[in-house]
């Protein structure tokens, strides 16, 4: 007898529905991710059931000031991906059609060849390479962020506006960043173990010129068992450039987390930020993975039946 598969909505008043979130997405808190700024978690999240038990997930994230979405997926390996994970893509598709987006984004590991292949043959393509960075901070050159410059402080309440502000013109035009909101600065620092100390800023006078936003609490890492923590954000205002000032804020934020207990820190980076991956490289951040970025035009036509 074949097995069932279903396609549905989230009901995030049933809590065996948060429950299965977050088993199958390990470190994610329901009703977090449910308050996410411009998400619905009844529209946003599917689930498919095979058979009653909930075997995988898509996860949508509207990002129409720059035309797309993006798609966060999971299937449980016991089961075989393909007729899943097209399900789970042509209700999303529709939505984003719906929304009015222009393209679909997903990203994969490098080394997970059968989902790239599959993405392929669903009319995705690859469109970007991003480096994941990692440094022993025990083995970092930390003596010239002994202490914070005079020029940097952490954020302060009421300094969400300028922190967007900065990002915003940091990140004006690079690929995949959408405009951030004060919303969702406040949403992201209201995730468990999130501080405004986590964020320093860099100030010119009174011109907020730069800052490094890191994320303490990111487990451990398997291998090892190190305390893992992140350097989430590092931005300088396109004036500042060219004058050391990206180096002396990773350095303040790699020293404030290794004050934190953190041993091992993580980065992540566009492959063609040459600028950016050179200056970690040089830092002593190595390369530990790849990830790959899958694009699809909205519009084209439909995915085949499974």
């Amino acid at each position: 007898m074949g097995h069932k598969l279903t396609v549905r909505n989230c009901n995030p008043q049933d809590p065996r529905d948060c429950e299965a979130y977050e088993r199958l997405k390990p470190g994610a808190v329901f009703a977090h991710m449910a308050n996410r700024p411009n998400y619905d978690g009844r529209e946003d999240l599917l689930f498919a059931d095979v058979d009653g038990a909930i075997i995988g997930y898509l996860d949508f994230t509207a990002e129409l000031g720059i035309g797309r979405v993006v798609l966060d997926y999971w299937v449980h390996p016991s089961y075989r991906p393909r007729p899943i994970l097209m399900e789970l893509l042509h209700r999303a598709l529709e939505r984003a059609r719906k929304l009015g987006a222009r393209k679909a984004h997903v990203s994969v590991p490098s080394d997970k060849l059968a989902e790239a292949e599959l993405l392929l043959s669903l009319g995705f393509n690859e469109v970007r390479r991003y480096y994941e960075f990692r440094l022993d901070v025990s083995e970092a050159n930390l003596e010239s962020a002994d202490r914070l410059n005079s020029g940097c402080r952490h954020l302060e309440a009421g300094g969400e506006e300028r922190l967007v502000q900065i990002q915003n013109r940091c990140f004006a035009g690079t690929w995949g960043y959408n405009p951030n909101t004060i919303e969702d600065v406040a949403w992201r620092l209201g995730i468990k173990g999130n501080s405004p100390d986590d964020i320093i800023l860099a100030w010119d006078g009174t011109e907020l010129i730069g800052y490094c936003w890191s994320v303490v609490d990111c487990g451990q890492d398997l291998s090892t068992g190190s305390s893992k923590g992140r350097i989430y954000m590092l931005g300088v205002d396109p004036d500042f450039r060219n004058r050391g000032l990206g180096r002396e804020l990773l350095r303040e934020g790699l020293l404030y987390l290794k004050n934190k207990g953190r041993e091992i820190i993580d980065i992540t980076v566009d492959s063609e930020n040459d600028a950016a991956v050179r200056l970690y490289e040089s830092e002593g951040f190595e390369l530990c993975e790849e990830t790959l970025w899958y694009e699809k035009i909205i519009g084209y036509p439909k995915l085949d039946n499974p």
